[in-house]
């Protein structure tokens, strides 16, 4: 692979209520000149999506929302996000696009559409980036707490760690796209057999429960539906991959394996899993709410040894590392993308001058991200307490991008005149699961501060639509 030449527009380049329509003569220049192979776009998307760090993590965040129906919240938010990319490969497979849900929305809808779907997007690449740095800043947080640092997890301590986090995934980023493939996916193999070893031994030593986990007495609709906005938060972006579209070879082909990989390889471990470790966390809440990670705490109780509940902490601050490297070029391209088409200012499309990768969208959203998690700690105190909305938000922010794309994904088959009710049934029952995560944190708000991110979300949304019309405005000016 080489990372020479400039990514191509999107589909929708040029002032930006045009129709976004992938022209025929544009994709097939992307069939032709891809330089990312479709194994190397399956293995990046996977590692973006940090099997080893959503291993340790989803079975804690959920079982700290749903207590022991932490299984069932993991399926349902599983099953949901399949269901969407059920909709987006629906579109994934026809067009060759580098703006993801953006690009696709502009084939069946109109400018709001797309105008609507950028301004979500944007927002929840920075959240996602943010919450990447903030996984980074948890595990090397809880390695420092138990070297007896105990400010560890707070600010002074927290904003140099995910600072110096960002700062070296940006250098990364804009060395292209060869070398963050190759430290993301490796850092992500690393990483991966140390969290199994340690699930294994934690099921072993405690036994798996199942008489409790597998009891339906004391299920509660609230809990559970909070459970799957956490959850799903791991998977949440799954179809980021669709960015590097012009990138790579065959796309039409590739990136659609590219983009289920996530929900229906990670998502389907995601229950089996939680079911492993939930007896372990039960036995480890002391330690856990003393600020020790998960995974630390169940390497202890399986009797693997503090120091390899240490190491572990370490290797999965580089797994997530690995993660936030993956995430920021997806959010870098999908920056240039925006830019290319009139809906940013065109110095976010600008390309490094050796690298030629989007070096200015990178460093936007690196600020961006780190601002967003500064305020997220200093709201809340400490980086555990400052992921937790920082993942409800990312979450609420896919909300209306997904609902979209799930009706654009049926109305998309009825204009082509296709018969496809299992795509018709999946697009609903996606979007009907988007929409109650999000209407559940009215009916049953979770925990301060999370339940503020209701709120948060679509103010944030419109602040950037605002930015996004005041831009298309401004280019048509220029036009004119």
């Amino acid at each position: 692979m080489s990372a020479t030449n400039p990514p191509s527009k999107s589909m929708g380049a040029g002032i930006a209520d045009s129709s976004a329509t992938a022209a025929t003569a544009d994709e097939t220049s992307a069939e032709d000149t891809g330089r990312l192979s479709p194994t190397a776009l399956v293995s990046l998307s996977l590692a973006s999506f940090f099997p080893a760090v959503s291993f340790a993590m989803v079975p804690f965040l959920v079982f700290t929302t749903s207590g022991t129906n932490a299984w069932q919240s993991s399926l349902l938010a599983t099953i949901g996000v399949i269901c969407i990319g059920r909709a987006v490969i629906a579109f994934a497979r026809r067009y060759v696009a580098s703006g993801s849900l953006y690009s696709y929305v502009g084939e069946v809808f109109g400018p709001w559409a797309r105008h609507l779907t950028a301004a979500s997007l944007l927002a929840g690449f920075i959240v996602g980036v943010a919450a990447l740095a903030a996984v980074v800043g948890v595990f090397v947080g809880s390695f420092l707490h138990a070297r007896g640092i105990h400010g560890a997890l707070n600010f002074d301590t927290q904003v140099i760690v995910f600072g110096l986090a960002l700062v070296l995934a940006a250098a990364v980023a804009i060395r292209g796209l060869d070398t963050s493939v190759m430290v993301a996916v490796t850092l992500a193999v690393i990483a991966l057999p140390l969290v199994l070893i340690i699930t294994v031994a934690s099921a072993a030593h405690t036994g798996l429960d199942l008489g409790t986990q597998f009891s339906f007495t004391g299920f509660e609709v609230g809990p559970v539906f909070q459970g799957i906005a956490v959850g799903a938060a791991f998977l949440v972006g799954f179809e980021s991959c669709a960015a590097l579209a012009t990138e790579t070879k065959d796309p039409k082909h590739s990136v659609p394996t590219a983009i289920m990989a996530v929900p229906v390889i990670l998502g389907g471990l995601f229950p089996i899993v939680t079911i492993l470790q939930v007896p372990g966390l039960i036995a480890t809440s002391d330690e856990l709410a003393a600020g020790v990670s998960a995974p630390a705490a169940l390497a202890q109780l399986s009797g693997l040894g503090h120091g390899v509940a240490t190491a572990t902490d370490l290797v999965l601050a580089a797994a997530s590392f690995a993660s936030l490297v993956g995430f920021l070029n997806y959010a870098a391209r999908f920056t240039m993308t925006l830019s290319e088409d009139g809906l940013l200012p065109s110095v976010f499309s600008r390309l490094h001058p050796k690298h030629k990768s989007p070096s200015a969208a990178v460093l936007l959203m690196t600020l961006c991200a780190f601002l967003t998690i500064s305020g997220m700690l200093l709201w809340t105190g400490d980086i555990i307490s400052a992921y937790t909305p920082n993942a409800t938000l990312l979450v609420y922010m896919w909300v209306v991008p997904y609902v979209i794309i799930c009706v654009g994904a049926i109305r998309l088959s009825i204009r082509l005149r296709e018969f496809r009710p299992g795509l018709w049934i999946a697009a609903v029952a996606g979007a009907a699961t988007m929409t109650w995560a999000y209407t559940n944190g009215l009916v049953n708000p979770p925990p301060a501060p999370a339940d503020s991110m209701i709120w948060v979300a679509p103010v944030a949304i419109a602040l950037l639509f605002g930015v996004v019309r005041i831009n298309v405005s401004r280019t048509r000016h220029i036009a004119e």
